[in-house]
């Protein structure tokens, strides 16, 4: 069972249901053996107060008659009057002309009239001779349950309301529980502060205090590893701006290697885009969730844009790409350099992979709250089946070289993916609406234009 409370729940009520029955059972036969005492202490009187009747109803037996004198029967009721040797004097209408039982004196049972009876014989006060009183075992048994039912009656119909109490205090009892969950939902990937164990039950605070351990791991984890990240990419500047200086300067002295040079320096160029990928992953960790989103402004997009198709204008005459932004001034909210991160590597996987000569189409649009980028160019695209995978790090689509010969490192995208994610927004991969191609839909929060001459204003350039 998955539910603690249904568990605890059925569990409870099973146990109290079971002891409930057990003990209505136990009452309902001390009632029972407590109605037939009484019933047999009603019997009794009913007993005397015929026995005194006697002598009135003797008159109906001197009456000149065939056979016994029969009084009218009362309901459940009958008698007989029999002299020493138990031949019947009198009886009431449903009770037989015969004696009907042979034991003792006292209670006992009998059968006649096809009914069970319960019966009591007894000599009569003073005279010589016998009365037999009779009552039915079926009218005394309703009798009794007239009476013991409705005591027993309550405690059945208090299973449901019991099952509903229940429920309800473990409700309130398991309430803890669902306020650290609660507190854990609603925490950032970043937030790696220790939960507070002193409001909590004692049950919970170990629990608590496990969880402090482990999220005081994970926080050292993580320092570790960003340090590491940032640290390893900072070294590696220095050494390949020095080894970029010693190529040029090689590209200088051995013009007739020139091109064993071209593609080292394609290999430094390539190793220095990893490493700057490196240092952007490192600033958009979870970690640093809190302190980017503290940076969050109206950013141009427009304007962002054209400002970064303008710096890959070699690239563009190189292939003789056609490239244009559609749409107007629109603004989102958010930071400047992750947006700048995110629009930046979508641009450059378009223009490395679209064809010479091809087109490129960058716009935007408002919808309600939302403002809406697409990026769409000519290229080869994307399989539907992994586009789900080019966010993972260093992966690649057919590998480590593209079938279009582009290099790369496989953390564009993964960039992209951590802005979005940064900004609570969303992108889709889809085919060009010409059907040659890809486009991508990225959503991220609208913003309003800021009002002419204030800070903000600036920041479509950052």
């Amino acid at each position: 069972m998955k539910s603690i409370r249904v568990f605890l729940t059925v569990t409870l009520l099973a146990i109290v249901t079971l002891v409930n029955f057990a003990a209505a059972l136990r009452g309902y036969q001390a009632s029972m053996v407590e109605a037939e005492a009484l019933l047999n202490q009603r019997m009794t009187q009913q007993f005397e107060l015929l026995d005194l009747s006697l002598p009135t109803l003797a008159e109906w037996a001197e009456r000149p008659s065939r056979g016994t004198t029969r009084i009218e029967r009362s309901v459940g009721l009958e008698f007989q009057w029999m002299d020493a040797e138990r031949q019947v004097l009198m009886r009431s209408q449903g009770a037989p002309a015969e004696h009907v039982i042979e034991h003792d004196p006292g209670f006992g049972k009998a059968n006649f009239g096809g009914y069970r009876w319960h019966v009591l014989l007894a000599e009569r006060r003073g005279e010589q001779g016998w009365m037999l009183l009779a009552e039915r075992d079926d009218e005394r048994y309703r009798v009794a349950e007239s009476v013991i039912v409705p005591a027993v009656l309550p405690m059945v119909l208090a299973v449901p309301v019991l099952a509903l109490v229940i429920w309800s205090l473990l409700g309130f009892g398991l309430r803890p529980i669902r306020r650290l969950a609660g507190d854990l939902e609603q925490r950032e990937a970043s937030d790696l502060r220790p939960l507070s164990a002193q409001a909590l039950p004692a049950e919970l605070q170990r629990l608590a205090q496990s969880a402090n351990s482990l999220l005081r791991r994970l926080e050292a984890a993580f320092e570790r590893e960003k340090r590491f990240a940032a640290d390893a990419a900072h070294e590696l500047r220095s050494p390949i701006a020095a080894l970029r200086i010693q190529v040029e300067n090689l590209a200088l002295r051995a013009p007739e290697h020139s091109a064993a040079v071209d593609k080292l320096h394609q290999g430094i160029e390539r190793m220095q885009h990893l490493v700057d990928q490196i240092l952007i992953l490192s600033r958009l960790a979870p970690d640093q969730v809190g302190g980017v989103r503290c940076r969050f402004r109206p950013v141009n997009v427009a304007a962002l844009a054209r400002q970064l198709i303008a710096e890959q204008s070699e690239l563009l005459a190189d292939k003789a790409l056609d490239i244009a932004y559609e749409g107007g001034e629109d603004w989102a909210l958010g930071d400047p350099e992750g947006l700048a991160a995110l629009l930046r590597n979508l641009l450059d996987n378009a223009m490395k992979y679209t064809p010479c000569e091809g087109r490129i189409r960058v716009s935007s649009e408002r919808r309600e709250d939302l403002l809406c980028l697409r990026v769409i160019d000519n290229g080869p695209g994307i399989p539907a089946e992994q586009r789900e995978r080019v966010f993972d790090r260093f992966y690649r689509v057919g590998g480590d070289r593209h079938l279009s010969g582009v290099s790369g490192c496989g953390l564009g995208l993964s960039i992209v993916r951590q802005v979005i994610d940064l900004h609570q927004g969303s992108i889709e991969f889809c085919d060009a609406p010409e059907g040659q191609g890809l486009q991508v839909i990225v959503c991220l929060p609208a913003a309003a234009a800021p009002v002419k001459g204030q800070e903000g204003g600036r920041h479509e350039a950052q």
